[in-house]
């Protein structure tokens, strides 16, 4: 495997060469705001462009042109790490060189070209059909949050825990805001996104490195916006007072969501040990949560810990029977004060590093997860390798958990529960 920073198209453009696929995977990549302001709109944009383009203006004509490309895979994502929004044209297609075509890979990136820079308007608006469509089914992808238990209950808890902060912010959508928006406006975010935004293209396959150069010109030049918004945070807020909140909700099994702050970002040199005092912690089948809180006290249905890196947080989520809180929480607590401690079982530590190790060697046995890494180099001013990573990893001790742990408070406990139980105000 071989990778190369280059610039092509007028942005930095990654090319990861293996001989591992039969295929070959190109992301071109824009980096705008994440704010409240734009997030519903980037979310009902998103929808639009996947669905329709001038060329191929039905979610139909799209499936059968994919089809016609070797059955190629084509996707738009949209999500935010920190203050960044992160826009990703997706495209996946069979390396010529395994089918009896020599445009295959032409063809391709002039759909590619078609999805980012011809969308579907009409006088220069989405069509009207296609915008009210489009909002009502994010509309019912937003309320369904509220059907989604755990989803809904994290939403609860980052909302009371960073009211005015960017966590609070809902990637998916908010219907206010949705209600607001205008085609007009939809509009004006896409001119912004093409003229304003910081552009990288990523690619991963067997190819020659002028033929594939050659091809991507098919895309022509973007405009050079160097401008990135941050992408993980520096903050540092100070946990004074631990507050709890509840919601009441016919429910049979109560929702218990923990959110903790950290020290640490993607950036940060203890990152990797914090990935590892995750995995030991909750983030994997065998941690000490699931065992002292599940198996030994039987006091939660499914519990697991989850860390957000970019905006150093890390959250507790369990389902347990709703007169189960105190005792629960009280044993999330003392377990972490255990690592802080460095009282910390060598066995799981072992069985942690192997997980994580695994799922290290995996990215290389994906290009969907090799574009990933390699994008979270750029987002972040990285410079990581996947070998390089997985010697990180197997160096980390006992004290480097402990180091990470250490650097964990608690900050709010949200229980979404059954109508009988806790009336406090949220």
């Amino acid at each position: 495997m071989e990778t190369k920073e280059i610039i092509s198209n007028n942005v930095n453009t990654t090319l990861i060469k293996t001989d591992k696929f039969k295929t070959i995977s190109f992301q071109i990549t824009f980096l705008g705001e994440f704010s409240q302001k734009t997030a519903t709109a980037r979310s009902l944009l998103t929808r639009l462009l996947s669905n329709a383009n001038k060329k191929y203006p039905t979610k139909k004509a799209i499936s059968n042109r994919l089809l016609d490309l070797y059955d190629a895979s084509f996707s738009i994502m949209s999500y935010p790490s920190y203050k960044t929004s992160i826009t990703s044209f997706n495209l996946d297609i069979v390396n010529q060189k395994n089918v009896k075509s020599t445009t295959l890979t032409k063809e391709a990136l002039e759909f590619l070209r078609e999805a980012i820079f011809n969308p579907n308007f009409e006088n220069n608006l989405f069509p009207e059909k296609d915008f009210q469509e489009q909002k009502r089914t994010l509309r019912e992808n937003i309320k369904n949050i509220y059907n989604n238990k755990n989803r809904y209950a994290l939403r609860q808890m980052l909302r009371k825990m960073a009211p005015n902060e960017i966590i609070s912010v809902s990637s998916i959508g908010d219907l206010e805001e949705l209600d607001r928006i205008t085609n007009e406006e939809l509009v004006a975010l896409y001119q912004r996104m093409l003229t304003e935004e910081n552009v990288s293209i990523h690619v991963v396959g067997d190819f020659e490195d002028q033929e594939i150069i050659e091809a991507l010109s098919i895309l022509g030049p973007f405009p050079v916006n160097t401008k990135k918004y941050p992408t993980v945070s520096e903050e540092e807020i100070q946990v004074e007072k631990v507050r709890e909140f509840s919601e009441s909700q016919h429910l049979n099994q109560s929702k218990l969501m923990m959110g903790f702050r950290s020290n640490i970002n993607t950036k940060s040199s203890l990152f990797p040990a914090c990935l590892l005092f995750n995995a030991m912690y909750g983030g994997i089948f065998t941690s000490d949560l699931s065992r002292v809180v599940r198996e030994e006290n039987s006091l939660a249905y499914t519990i697991a810990a989850q860390f957000m890196s970019d905006v150093k947080v890390l959250v507790v989520m369990a389902g347990i029977d709703k007169d189960k809180y105190q005792f629960t929480s009280d044993l999330v607590i003392k377990e972490l004060e255990r690592y802080r401690e460095g009282r910390i079982d060598k066995d799981l530590l072992e069985i942690a590093r192997d997980s994580i190790l695994t799922e290290l060697e995996e990215v290389e046995d994906n290009p969907q997860q090799l574009i990933g890494f390699a994008l979270r180099n750029y987002l972040h001013d990285l410079n990581y390798t996947v070998p390089g990573m997985i010697e990180i990893v197997k160096s980390l001790t006992i004290e480097d958990v402990k180091a990470a742990a250490q650097g964990i408070y608690l900050d709010t406990i949200f229980l979404l529960a059954s109508e009988d139980r806790y009336d406090k105000s949220i």
